[in-house]
């Protein structure tokens, strides 16, 4: 099982949960984590937290490889299938135009997630704090798209469980 890794699981904890500046040792336990090799995320995730240029920055530059940011350039396919699927949805345009962003790592995450399982064979699962919202017509959520495509995701607890991590 390969296991990639949404943005938030990153953002969050720097931001709200465990901030670095208190919670060094959770750092450290993350660094061993993303050294794993069936651990990685996309270059879009890569994309989404450089652009802040903080402390979470930093702390990739220096802790992560470049093999885990994995190029997202092969999957136009599933890319495409994916917004079109998300247009024919009750969506309005705001959340179509954001989920439609270049910048936005979200449905580059579930295409690539696609593409691993339909083309290289692989089982992945997506690991992403958002929570399924069916109903919602402001935004478009990764564990909407996943059940739709029928790739598994789970949250930062349940992928801690799966690798057998504990803090």
């Amino acid at each position: 099982m390969h296991y990639i890794l949404d943005t938030n699981i990153l953002v969050y904890p720097n931001r709200i949960s465990h901030p670095m500046d208190i919670y060094p040792s959770y750092w450290d336990k993350m660094s061993e984590i993303l050294k794993q090799k069936e651990v990685i995320s996309i270059d879009k995730v890569k994309n989404e937290i450089y652009s802040h240029e903080d402390d979470l920055t930093s702390w990739c530059k220096s802790n992560i490889s470049d093999s885990f940011w994995v190029s997202t350039s092969n999957i136009i396919t599933e890319y495409a299938e994916i917004q079109n699927w998300a247009q024919e949805k009750n969506y309005n345009n705001r959340a179509l135009i954001d989920f439609a962003d270049s910048k936005n790592a979200d449905p580059f995450l579930v295409a690539f997630a696609l593409n691993q399982k339909r083309n290289e064979k692989v089982n992945v699962s997506i690991v992403t704090r958002e929570v399924s919202a069916p109903e919602s017509k402001r935004s478009v959520k990764i564990p909407d798209v996943c059940a739709e495509f029928g790739i598994p995701f789970i949250d930062n607890n349940d992928f801690f469980r799966a690798i057998n991590v504990s803090f």
